[in-house]
């Protein structure tokens, strides 16, 4: 279901796995442009306005990630831009992968004609770490919710300078980031194109079952501190390197899964926590999108069932 994962061949050319998104995207693709990469940065508060009832703490954080785009992107006058939100153990690495020559998905839809903003999302890496209790799928839609807004006004930071404003905007998740995804689309109604790729509400698969029994475990005993010795409430969805490569990965090269084992993040507790409601919720309003949506599927998808899919 992307750059690095679980299909039998997507993870290789990751482009065509958003290639019927281009004409959602309303950005015309150009086979001879130039990427460039900036640091971007959000400031956002912790809090839920959703429609999935879970904690948040209401306190303010930072959200950083980079803007990938042709290079004529920030002097054009109609743009569009397509946010991309991680899963679980992973950051913004996963849509922009520069461990291992070839598997920059970000990069490569820039230098087709299209624009990312990538992130590391609450809890993860280069951004604000809340207490891994008091972040859920309710609480993090929202966040992408500010994001979205903050896109489409050019109230964010591009390195130190102001953001540019998008006029369009699609919101693109993997696995856990997909469940994000389709909540900002059903609680806020505010973008263009949604993406949802390698999740589903139904179909788990035992492994998956028996992975989240044992991160819940750990989680309710107060789970781990977050990287760099930030506050608690975090733990490992895969315990080890063994089981999370078990979930993860279909054919991946070996020097691929060594490379993101070595990045390998906690996951806010509560996002696992908040996940029974969640699918309920989803049950009811996922309806209730009426804006274009893609949806990817791994035929080999060691956690969601085709069926289910």
């Amino acid at each position: 279901g992307g750059p690095l994962t679980r299909t039998r061949r997507l993870w290789r050319t990751p482009a065509i796995a958003l290639a019927a998104f281009a004409c959602a995207a309303a950005l015309a693709p150009s086979a001879s442009a130039r990427a460039v990469e900036l640091p971007v940065s959000f400031e956002v508060t912790n809090t839920n306005t959703s429609r999935v009832p879970c904690p948040s703490d209401g306190r303010s954080y930072t959200v950083s990630g980079h803007l990938v785009a042709p290079d004529a992107v920030l002097g054009a006058g109609s743009r569009a831009v397509t946010l991309y939100l991680h899963g679980l153990g992973y950051g913004e690495f996963y849509w922009r992968f520069q461990a291992v020559p070839g598997y920059d998905f970000a990069a490569a839809q820039a230098r087709a004609g299209h624009t990312s903003v990538v992130v590391d999302r609450l809890g993860y890496d280069s951004s604000g770490h809340p207490d891994g209790r008091d972040s859920c799928t309710g609480s993090e839609a929202d966040v992408a919710h500010q994001i979205v807004g903050a896109l489409r006004s050019g109230s964010y930071r591009i390195g130190a300078r102001a953001g540019v404003p998008f006029t369009r905007v699609a919101l693109a998740g993997h696995s856990l980031g997909a469940v994000i995804s389709q909540v900002e689309a059903y609680s806020f109604r505010d973008i263009d194109a949604l993406v949802v790729t390698a999740y589903a509400d139904q179909g788990q698969t035992p492994l998956l079952l028996s992975e989240s029994v044992k991160t819940g475990l750990v989680c309710a005993t107060g789970g781990q501190p977050a990287e760099g010795g930030g506050p608690g409430g975090y733990a490992y969805f895969g315990q080890t390197p063994e089981d999370s490569r078990a979930m993860m990965y279909h054919n991946a090269r070996p020097r691929v899964i060594a490379a993101a084992d070595a990045l390998r993040n906690l996951d806010p507790c509560g996002l696992i926590g908040s996940m029974p409601q969640t699918q309920v919720t989803n049950q009811v309003e996922l309806g209730t999108v009426t804006v274009p949506v893609l949806i990817v599927c791994g035929s080999e998808d060691a956690l969601f069932g085709a069926d289910g899919c």
